[in-house]
């Protein structure tokens, strides 16, 4: 009779514990996806960096273009301004 009621507890413990198993194993598939998506993340967050600092490259050479374009507009100024006396 003990050894009966010692195998059920030991058959309950064993499907408890299989439970608790089946249960974490959901939970890690559950943080795997949520992993995977993370790292999708980051990368696309990698990327627009590097679309931003391709951007702020082109900034800086389109102010360069613009300040030389000034400067070729005041000299052209200052020579009809010549011209015109």
């Amino acid at each position: 009779m003990v050894a009966w009621i010692v195998v059920a507890v030991v058959l309950l413990s064993l499907l408890g514990l299989a439970l608790v198993v089946r249960v974490l194993l959901w939970r890690l598939a559950g943080l795997k996806e949520a992993q995977a998506e993370v790292q999708a993340v980051a990368l696309r967050a990698q990327q627009l960096g590097e679309v931003a600092q391709g951007l702020a490259a082109h900034a800086d050479s389109l102010r360069i273009r613009a300040e030389l374009a000034q400067e070729r507009l005041t000299l052209i100024k200052a020579r009809k301004g010549e011209f015109g006396r």
